[in-house]
């Protein structure tokens, strides 16, 4: 189980810094492929990323759960409901924007490109810090328990 957890922390941490470093420089790259062409591809690898991020912080937040009512708000609640939260919410600000260009293709981007290009850059500067974060969390959880 623990060599599981690490895959799928390196996959969450891989993700997390190719989707920063490639939001950070695909303005400067002018090359044979273009940068939307590589957002389709990373925008796949974002949704399972999501997905993994979301059901791991959902797990946390019900392991949490089971702990004594009486107990107050601890460090670890915080921490637990607000990665959980932070997760929910960028997927459906992700699913927002991902399913539009899906169904209208470049067109969505046509009527209310600012908005739609404001959500994507929430996106693109939130999930590599979210996913990270969870991914490196995952990780120190595999290592602790094996």
């Amino acid at each position: 189980m623990a060599a599981l957890k690490r895959l799928g922390a390196a996959y969450l941490i891989g993700v997390a810094v190719v989707v920063a470093v490639f939001f950070i420089v695909n303005n400067v790259l002018d090359g044979d492929i273009p940068a939307l062409t590589v957002w389709y591809v990373l925008d796949v690898l974002m949704a399972i990323a999501l997905v993994v991020a979301l059901v791991y912080n959902y797990s946390r937040k019900l392991d949490e759960s089971d702990g004594d009512p009486g107990e107050g708000v601890t460090r670890r609640y915080l921490e637990v409901n607000v990665a959980f939260y932070l997760t929910a919410g960028l997927v459906i600000l992700f699913l927002h924007n991902w399913f539009s260009l899906l169904a209208l293709g470049s067109d969505s981007l046509d009527d209310n490109r600012r908005a739609a290009w404001t959500i994507w850059a929430a996106v693109d500067t939130l999930l590599p810090i979210v996913v990270g974060v969870t991914g490196c969390t995952l990780w120190r959880e595999a290592s602790d328990k094996s």
